[in-house]
């Protein structure tokens, strides 16, 4: 059933290429944004500043709705498909990474660091292993 009476996102609404490139710089700009606000949040909730902090937290969770739908309306990719790849991709790329940070805070005797990106890397690979068992089934149902 096609939605006909309320407008939809869709990926890659911007087809003018400086609209484009203002929504790829505003982006650039402010990827981690709503990551400040939750670092915040996070140290105000320490603090004891529970109203504060849950004010910031939803806030941050508003920004990061925003961010998603400019990269959206940015058009990643038209392809689903491709998306879904890319986002595996780069959950590989995530695990490598906070693996080789852990490995250097090992190295470094910085255990606290050490401990949150192991903790980190063994999130991402169980995500990245819960989403290409989905992704699979999916897959497979529909061949």
């Amino acid at each position: 059933m096609e939605n006909k009476t309320y407008p939809m996102h869709e990926l890659g609404i911007a087809k003018n290429e400086d609209l484009k490139y203002e929504i790829k710089s505003y982006l650039d700009n402010k990827t981690h944004s709503s990551a400040y606000i939750k670092v915040c949040a996070m140290e105000l909730k320490r603090l004891g500043h529970m109203e504060l902090s849950l004010a910031l937290e939803s806030i941050a969770y508003s920004k990061l709705n925003f961010e998603a739908m400019l990269m959206e309306a940015f058009g990643m990719k038209e392809d689903i498909r491709l998306n879904l790849n890319n986002v595996l991709v780069r959950a590989e790329e995530d695990v490598e990474l906070a693996k080789k940070i852990a490995d250097l805070a090992m190295e470094k005797k910085e255990w606290e660091v050490y401990n949150l990106m192991h903790e980190l890397a063994k999130t991402e690979a169980e995500n990245l292993s819960a989403l290409m068992g989905i992704l699979n089934r999916m897959l497979k149902d529909r061949n």
